[in-house]
């Protein structure tokens, strides 16, 4: 009898600690979620402060300079958007390089603007302040028809 039941509870015990979720990116505080959530606050959400708080102060300042994430979005990163899906490349060999404090993520932005698709690549670099991963750069990608 003692020993049904103490099969029965480490078969609960190994059973509890099974998890559904088993995807990096959407992890809370992951790399991959900071950076998507940044570009959802700049393109979707129209929030710049939103933004401003995933990254940092330096960053912060350069944002706020614009005044508006419509602005921060047409002129910063030189993409308009009515509508737009953000999602990680996971194309490419290294969807992400990530080392102990910093990390660069690559997105996919694909939406609409003026009833024309719109597809465009940024790489989003990360660095880990006090445990959290803030946005410090956003780079263009060298193919990308925007920047041309």
């Amino acid at each position: 009898m003692l020993k049904k039941y103490c099969l029965l509870l480490l078969a609960a015990l190994l059973l509890s600690g099974c998890d559904g979720n088993t995807q990096l990116s959407t992890q809370s505080g992951s790399p991959e979620s900071v950076a998507e959530a940044f570009f959802d606050a700049i393109y979707n959400a129209k929030d710049l402060d939103k933004a401003k708080s995933m990254a940092t102060a330096d960053y912060a300042k350069l944002l706020a300079s614009y005044g508006t994430a419509r602005q921060a979005g047409r002129i910063l990163y030189n993409m308009n958007f009515d509508t737009v899906q953000i999602n990680v490349n996971r194309s490419g060999r290294n969807l992400r390089e990530q080392y102990q404090n910093d990390a660069n993520i690559q997105l996919i932005l694909d939406g609409e603007f003026d009833g024309k698709r719109v597809q465009e690549v940024r790489t989003v670099q990360l660095i880990r302040q006090r445990g959290s991963w803030l946005v410090s750069e956003v780079q263009a990608d060298k193919f990308s028809t925007s920047i041309r």
